[in-house]
Parts: structure tokens; C-alpha cells; sequence
């Protein structure tokens, strides 16, 4: 009878563990869909205000891989308001707007975590990297030096000394510290960038098309990659070549500003004034105040004729660089030409027909010998210089 019992007992606990355990996760879930399933997750405990700051928090770090940085940011302000002493709500906030540019701010929420007693190598990695940014070389030395005691295998931290390097002028040794940082990291996008950009200046076009490729292998959706690849062509006077590396970026991301500004100026190379024109006016409806582009649109305006719409874009590159001499000469040659009413198109202009001025009628002059006295002209007299007398020459 015992053994029966002891048999049914083992029987139920099998079914109850069978029941209720949880099932494994399956592995053909993507990170794309994990994702997803927590942020849903997420947002109902934030809707319902549980643990607030903790749960935006974490939703910021899911927007930050995301490359959502306006949302991070927005969520991890949300969290440092409402609990500002948490060392990690800096940290979190220093990469967001690392990636968003605002680098003195970055270097700010960096420090504060520090002072929170964050203690961390990421942390002293990331100060270095803002320091080298701000050419602040001998603090984000300092900063190196504990992150890489730390971790001496962190590929951030070569990638922040290879950065370090090229910047004062050790740039073949700046070369190999990011390539081991590559190597400790193969996903690092940055050093791809770096690497790719020093060999261009360099001239090195071969290497800087080499390591432009291998970051277009790994992350081929990326529009700015296609655009330094663009770049590499145009230092190298390839404007086919980078023309068409231009046009792949838009077909990535057609609101790429650069690209489009880009294709403008080989347009002008061409001297296609009108494809340079339609580039810029692309370029300025994603960056209205961009001093440069307004110019170059004037000047394309200017070219093909149309006076009236090139001064209001000389007037606008005026008006956000109160300096650009070139645009206030610019400016001042069509204030020139309206004057004279000359058009540069030439088969545009509507010339006035010339008014020939009338020969004066000729009239006799009579002297009046009243008041003029007119002498004769006397012959040229000779001068008599006379002899010397008490001069005696003997000629022996």
C-alpha cells in the first residue's frame, strides 16, 4: 500500500512539473522580435506606473541599440527626474548623447556618474573618448590608462587610444591600434570609419577602398558608408565612380543631406547647372540652414540666368554667416548687373536698342582780331661769340 502511494505521489509531482515549468525559448526567435515582446512589455508596466524610473530605463537601453537616440534620450530624462542620484541613469544618458552629438553634455553626465562612484571600465572608456573629441588629450590619456588596467582586451578602449594617436600626429601607430581594436571587435563600425578616412587623407585610395568594403559587408543598410565611399572616389578625381556611390546612399536613405549636397558639387564640375541646382534645393529641404548649399544654389541660379532667385539665397547664406565674403561679393555683382540692366545669361538678356547720338552740326570759327594779336614769326637769329685775342697757341 505504501509503495502505491509512493508511486502515485511521484506520478502527480512529473504532471505538475510537466505543466507548469516554462518552455524553453526557441531559438528562431529573432532579437528583432525579443525586442519587441519586452518594449510591449515595458510600456504596459510604465502605463501602469510600476517601478517607473527602473522600467524607463530599460527601455531607453532597448532604444539606444535600436538607434531610437531621441526616444532614449527622452525616457532616461524621464528616469533621472524622478531619481537623480543613480550613477547608471548618467551613464545611460553620456552614450545617448554621445551618439546624438552633444558632446559637452555627454562629458558632463559622464563625470556626474563617476562622481556616483560608477566605477567602471565602459565609463572610464567613454570619458577618454569624449576627452579626445574636445582635444582634451592629456585627461583622456588618463582616462585610457585605468580603463585599459581594468580591461586590457576591450576593443573600445584601442579603438579611443588608435583615435588618440592619429590625432597627435602618430597616425601609422594610431593605424595598428585601431586595427586591433577590430580585431577585438569585428562589429565595431566606428574603426571601419576611422581607418577607411585616414588612409583617405593619406591618399591611400586602395586601403581606404578596402576597409570602406568590409564595412559595407557587415553593415550594407548603412547610407553614411556609401557616402565615404563617394568621397573616396571624388579626393581621387573618379567622379563616375563616386557619383554612383552617391546615388546607392539615397536609394538607402533619400533624406541623407550630405549625399545630395555631394552630387551637387560634381554637377558643378560638369558645369550641369540645372542637376547641380535640383541637388542643392534636395539638400536644403532636409538642412534649410545650411550656409553653403544656400550659396552654391544662388550660384547654379546665377549661371542659368535667374538674377531675382539667386540673390534671395545669396541673402540667406548672408543672413546665417554674416562673414562669407564670397556670398556678399555675390550678393553685390547682381545689385551690379540690375543697375546696368546686363543679364550673364547673355541669350536671355533684352538688350534696349542702342540710341546712336547725332554728329554736331559743324560751325565755321571766326577769330576775333580785337582781342587776338597775332605777331609775326621772326627768323632764328645767329649768335656772334666773338674771338679771344690774348689767347696764343703755338703749335710745335
Amino acid at each position: 500500500m505504501l509503495i502505491l502511494l509512493a508511486l502515485c505521489e511521484t506520478a502527480c509531482q512529473s504532471d505538475a512539473r510537466t505543466t507548469t515549468r516554462i518552455p524553453p525559448t526557441p531559438e528562431s526567435i529573432s532579437k528583432k522580435n525579443w525586442q519587441a515582446d519586452v518594449l510591449q512589455a515595458l510600456d504596459d508596466l510604465i502605463s501602469r506606473k510600476v517601478d517607473l524610473d527602473n522600467n524607463l530605463y530599460q527601455r531607453a537601453r532597448i532604444f539606444l541599440k535600436q538607434e531610437k537616440y531621441t526616444l532614449a534620450e527622452n525616457d532616461i530624462n524621464a528616469a533621472i527626474d524622478l531619481k537623480d542620484n543613480v550613477g547608471e541613469y548618467y551613464l545611460l544618458r553620456a552614450k545617448i548623447r554621445h551618439e546624438l552629438s552633444k558632446t559637452d553634455k555627454a562629458l558632463e553626465d559622464a563625470q556626474r556618474a563617476e562622481v556616483l562612484q560608477q566605477d567602471l571600465p565602459e565609463l572610464y572608456i567613454l570619458l577618454a573618448d569624449l576627452n579626445q573629441e574636445k582635444s582634451q588629450y592629456r585627461e583622456a590619456q588618463n582616462y585610457l590608462v585605468t580603463a585599459l588596467n581594468m580591461a586590457p582586451y576591450e576593443g573600445d578602449a584601442y579603438f579611443v587610444k588608435g583615435m588618440l594617436q592619429s590625432k597627435m600626429s602618430d597616425t601609422l601607430t594610431g593605424l595598428e591600434n585601431l586595427k586591433y581594436a577590430l580585431s577585438l571587435n569585428p562589429r565595431m563600425l566606428r574603426a571601419y570609419q576611422q581607418i577607411s578616412s585616414i588612409y583617405n587623407r593619406l591618399g591611400n585610395k586602395r586601403e581606404a577602398l578596402l576597409y570602406n568594403q568590409l564595412a559595407i559587408d557587415r553593415f550594407p543598410a548603412r547610407a553614411e558608408l556609401q557616402v565615404a565611399r563617394g568621397e573616396i572616389y571624388q579626393r581621387a578625381a573618379n567622379l563616375d565612380s563616386a557619383m554612383f556611390a552617391y546615388r546607392k546612399a539615397i536609394l538607402l536613405d533619400s533624406t541623407l543631406e550630405l549625399a545630395h549636397y555631394r552630387i551637387g558639387h560634381i554637377y558643378l564640375k560638369w558645369k550641369s547647372y540645372f542637376g547641380a541646382l535640383t541637388a542643392f534645393e534636395k539638400t536644403l529641404k532636409q538642412q534649410p540652414d545650411y550656409p553653403e548649399a544656400n550659396y552654391l544654389a544662388g550660384y547654379c541660379l546665377e549661371k542659368i540666368g535667374n538674377d531675382e532667385r539667386a540673390a534671395e539665397f545669396y541673402s540667406i547664406a548672408i543672413q546665417l554667416n554674416p562673414d562669407d565674403q564670397v556670398a556678399q561679393a555675390a550678393l553685390s555683382r547682381i545689385q551690379y548687373r540690375k543697375q546696368r540692366q546686363y543679364d550673364p545669361a547673355g541669350i536671355f538678356a533684352t538688350k534696349k536698342a542702342a540710341v546712336v547720338p547725332r554728329s554736331p552740326v559743324a560751325v565755321p570759327r571766326v577769330l576775333d582780331s580785337l582781342k587776338i594779336k597775332i605777331k609775326t614769326i621772326q627768323p632764328r637769329r645767329t649768335i656772334d661769340m666773338g674771338r679771344d685775342s690774348t689767347m696764343q697757341i703755338k703749335i710745335r
